[in-house]
């Protein structure tokens, strides 16, 4: 379990965490493989051997084990971190200097304790006390506080889950090692227990470390889509655009080039229609002018939250009316500033109804009427062109099902007449209350 860790800490998933978490695993399995080398010593020497594997092991164990509680809730006390990292080495150098280890000063003799099913174990009697243990003791202390109340402010962040998980462990850990040190100051004599500490501690906190890791996952996978969808989404924008360019800006600029580069020759033998072309590159030019600017208006999302609703239409159907050459006739009754999803919605049904008009319904007028006050926003957009047959639209065709979608998207009404010969309407009521 360990060496998994390490390993999904190596593929710079969580890396610090789950690497400080592969080695208190490591570590508590070689403090169980300690224990059993004590519990099975047939002689002075092996038992010291043991004894100061289990102590050393376990005071690596304690600085491993303040890294992994801070990384996990995020509290990281910088000083007393260290304060606690240093006792601990000193104790780990004390245990490798003393003839016993840092427990006792003084083994007399091994005894064995016969467990209920049979098995002997290997405990000293007629032992010294080291005078190291009652400072290992307030260590442990210190470091029981730190992290109850390190899960005690990762709790408070709302990561209550996390947190009592954590809490409970280490509660049963510390509680462990707590009866271990009894064992060691003679309180009474039993069995140690910290193994088993260790080994409920591992479990839980690698479970829940698996969790986070797939939850984890998830999300990047969640965010490299949303990311792809994004970055799709753009690039259909900038196609867009470039179609708009090429339709409006483009086309009209080339016919301002041509009108310009024949007015100088017609001037002097029909001044009339030099004239004439003259005005005509007024409006193409303004025509472009307001289409650069309804596409500037569409490239800087400021540009939206800025102006009015109607101020926007007005700038978008002056361009597309410079561009197709139709008779736009546009109305604004009560304009008022309106929330940015809202607006944006009525300037794409807006912008959608108008090319399609242009692109199928061969009209020659073109009415677009914002009424606005307290109640409601409505837009009503018709035209006097050929129509269609409400029963005969193929799928998609028109945008109609794009114009509803956005509609619907904040909770706004669409509503659709078209005949044969009679043109065709569009209604889009947004209640303000509604909103």
């Amino acid at each position: 379990m360990g060496i998994l860790h390490l390993l999904i800490g190596w593929q710079r998933l969580k890396p610090a965490l789950h690497i400080c978490f592969g080695l208190c695993s490591l570590l508590v399995c070689s403090y169980i493989l300690g224990m059993i080398a004590m519990y099975q010593a047939t002689n002075m020497e092996n038992y010291i051997y043991g004894r100061k594997w289990v102590s050393g092991t376990g005071f690596i164990l304690a600085v491993c084990l303040t890294w992994f509680v801070a990384i996990y809730t995020n509290f990281k006390p910088v000083r007393l971190i260290f304060v606690l990292n240093s006792l601990y080495l000193f104790y780990f150098l004390i245990n490798l200097i003393s003839p016993a280890g840092i427990p006792y000063s003084h083994i007399s003799q091994l005894s064995n304790f016969s467990l209920p099913w049979g098995e002997l174990i290997t405990y000293p009697e007629g032992t010294t006390i080291n005078p190291f243990i009652r400072f290992q003791s307030l260590s442990l202390i210190i470091l029981a506080i730190f992290m109850f109340y390190a899960c005690y402010r990762q709790y408070l962040r709302s990561e209550r889950r996390a947190a009592i998980d954590l809490t409970v462990s280490v509660y049963i850990l510390l509680g462990m090692c707590v009866h271990d040190r009894l064992i060691d100051l003679g309180v009474f004599k039993s069995v140690y227990l910290a193994q088993f500490g260790f080994m409920y501690f591992v479990l839980i906190m690698s479970l829940r470390l698996i969790k986070e890791l797939f939850q984890a996952v998830k999300l990047r996978q969640q965010l490299l889509e949303s990311d792809r969808l994004r970055k799709i989404a753009v690039e259909e924008e900038r196609n867009r655009l470039a179609r708009d360019l090429h339709d409006s800006v483009s086309q009209t600029l080339f016919s301002v080039a041509t009108i310009a580069e024949t007015v100088p020759r017609v001037w002097q033998r029909h001044p009339e229609v030099a004239q004439e072309k003259l005005e005509e590159l007024a409006q193409l030019t303004q025509g472009a002018l307001a289409e650069m600017r309804s596409l500037l208006v569409e490239l800087r999302p400021s540009g939206l939250r800025e102006k009015l609703l109607g101020e926007l239409l007005k700038q978008l159907t002056k361009a597309v009316k410079g561009r197709a050459k139709i008779q736009i006739i546009t109305t604004v009754t009560g304009d008022q500033p309106l929330p940015e999803e809202v607006k944006l919605v009525f300037y794409r049904v807006t912008q959608e109804a108008l090319n399609n008009i242009i692109k199928h319904a061969q009209a020659t007028q073109v009415s677009v009427v914002l009424q606005s006050n307290s109640e409601y926003i409505k837009l009503c957009i018709s035209d006097n062109g050929c129509g269609f047959d409400m029963k005969d639209i193929p799928s998609g065709h028109l945008g109609i099902a794009i114009m509803r979608e956005r509609a619907e998207s904040i909770g706004a009404t669409f509503h659709l007449e078209s005949y044969l010969g009679k043109g065709t309407k569009i209604i889009l009521t947004w209640l303000i209350n509604s909103g």
